[in-house]
């Protein structure tokens, strides 16, 4: 994350939203399953690391995101503009996955009394030749690892996998400034530790509750994650995206293609005629600048030209760190004591 800590990139509004960074996070509901219930004895170390995070007896996971919109005045007070926020997407888990796979369950919180949570953008995929969303989550034990499904609206077709392979958990204990340099610049936290003309947004003496902790989560795609989204305006939300050509209904009429989000024009030559996702498409031979290794793709769509990028197979996912080009390949959850402690420590 970024220190807005949008989890959204705008190319063409093709976006890794906060769906995608959060599917290996929570799960839910009342499925018993149908797999056979495991001990706790029997799982694996980051399984129970993550356990102790996501079921909801133990509080569940929660990722922090925000963007701040921050003035002074002419005396130099320092104020908060309310098109701002800072807030977690809570997840939890009913009972473990080990009883079976389960569904996913997610909230917004505002961690500002002040401050209202934003609508989240809906992700779009391109799967088996059409455009979906994804509206639940599944989270299984597949060995010893975590993984987590995001089915379309349907609740059973399969729109992106992702294995995570690893959870370490670090314990928060002392002030929150004098916390890992990790927790800050890895996560949201980061936004609300700057001074501002001499003004702190948090109480530097604030202390984390008994319990907290972060976690560090590690996670792979399985199998291509090809993601779609408006190429120009008007935005849109459904399943039909705002097209790059209308003009062109061929890949090979389309190029070149001048691209003012991804700062270059593409030639035909750049990428590779293929089938994607059910769909006949070019994708660029070079990578994309950004965080997660992903390419541009171009498809054919009922007689236009639509964008989106593709994630291969067994790709680490990554962010981008606050202060760093270096991509950072975990992301970081907090349990509800530090959540709480960081909700009792801003001072906006």
């Amino acid at each position: 994350m970024t220190q807005k800590a949008s989890a959204a990139r705008a190319r063409y509004a093709v976006a890794l939203t906060g769906t995608l960074l959060l599917a290996a996070c929570g799960g839910g509901g009342s499925d018993d399953g149908t797999g056979s219930a495991t001990p706790a004895s029997n799982l694996s170390a980051a399984q129970q690391n993550y356990e102790s995070f996501a079921l909801a007896a133990n509080g569940g996971l929660h990722y922090l995101r925000g963007q701040l919109s921050i003035s002074t005045s002419g005396s130099g007070a320092v104020s908060v503009g309310p098109d701002s926020n800072f807030y977690s997407i809570d997840q939890s888990l009913a009972q473990s996955p080990a009883n079976g796979p389960q569904m996913v369950t997610q909230g917004l919180s505002s961690l500002s009394a002040s401050l209202s949570v934003p609508t989240l953008e809906i992700q779009r995929y391109v799967v088996n030749g059409a455009v979906v969303t994804s509206t639940q989550e599944q989270v299984s034990y597949s060995g010893a690892n975590v993984q987590i499904t995001d089915l379309a609206a349907d609740g059973h077709t399969a729109v992106m996998t992702l294995l995570g392979t690893n959870y370490t958990v670090v314990p928060l204990s002392g002030t929150i400034a004098g916390s890992p340099s990790e927790l800050f610049t890895g996560s949201a936290l980061g936004i609300v530790t700057n001074t501002i003309n001499g003004t702190s947004l948090y109480n530097k003496q604030a202390s984390w509750q008994s319990g907290a902790a972060y976690m560090k989560v590690t996670r792979q795609t399985v199998g291509d994650t090809v993601y779609t989204g408006d190429c120009v305006a008007p935005q849109t939300s459904g399943p039909n995206v705002t097209p790059c050509s209308t003009s062109a209904s061929t890949l090979e009429a389309f190029f070149p293609y001048t691209s003012a989000s991804d700062n270059r024009t593409y030639n035909l030559s750049d990428g590779q005629i293929v089938t994607l996702a059910g769909v006949r498409a070019w994708v660029a031979n070079t990578a994309l600048d950004s965080p997660t290794t992903e390419y541009r793709v171009f498809y054919q769509n009922n007689g236009q030209i639509d964008a989106g990028a593709v994630i291969r197979d067994g790709t680490t996912m990554a962010i981008a760190p606050a202060g760093s080009t270096t991509p950072q390949d975990f992301y970081i959850l907090m349990n509800s004591a530090a959540v709480q402690s960081v909700k009792a420590a801003i001072t906006f």
